[in-house]
């Protein structure tokens, strides 16, 4: 099982309170692959605030940590920063999540508890089972779910999926993908989803 993603164009860290354009810092971050050093890198925060554009000056590996210099060459303010940080989180926030989501019926997912298994047509279609990270499930819900009857969020686990899990883009974010019947025992928890009173899920 594998839900990895390549991502070394962001560095993230708390460390900088101050930054000052055109000024280096040292950063440190745990792993074995460097920060990409021929392209503009983003700096964002813990929370994928969006902090600055940065360049790599230096970097080296030494027992699994990168170190480095990077150059500060732009800082994001106001609603530049607040519409970046928009879309890192919609892009990104996922990954850091130990659950992944999915909608689905009662209907479904009791049909699935007795099969040990769920299985959608997209397996056959596209090759995998969609599913979205916590971030996507109102959107999701609101346009697909709206006359599903008893609908459900299940809550799946990433570390005890059978199959692949690929992280791709789709409508502009990065979504977990399950290639291949998700085994039911990684649904650790399910909940019931209403619509309220002007018709709409608001999760």
């Amino acid at each position: 099982m594998g839900f990895k993603i390549a991502n070394n164009s962001i560095l993230r860290s708390d460390d900088y309170v101050e930054l000052v354009r055109g000024k280096t810092y040292p950063f440190e971050r745990k792993g074995h692959q460097h920060l990409a050093d021929n392209v503009p890198l983003w700096l964002t925060g813990t929370d994928w605030t969006a902090r600055a554009e940065i360049s790599v000056v230096s970097q080296s590996i030494e027992n699994n940590n990168i170190k480095g210099i990077f150059r500060v060459d732009y800082l994001y303010q106001k609603d530049e920063q607040q519409i970046l940080t928009n879309i890192f989180i919609r892009m990104y926030a996922g990954l850091d999540d130990p659950a992944i989501y999915l909608l689905s019926s009662n209907a479904e997912y009791q049909q699935a508890l007795s099969a040990g298994k769920l299985t959608r047509d997209s397996l056959t279609s596209e090759g995998f089972i969609h599913a979205t990270p916590k971030s996507q499930l109102n959107r999701l819900a609101n346009k697909y779910y709206k006359d599903k009857e008893q609908p459900l969020i299940l809550i799946v686990d990433k570390e005890l999926v059978i199959p692949e899990i690929k992280w791709e883009p789709a409508s502009g974010g990065l979504y977990p993908h399950i290639y291949g019947p998700l085994n039911i025992n990684a649904v650790t928890r399910v909940e019931k989803i209403s619509l309220n009173e002007d018709g709409n899920f608001y999760l």
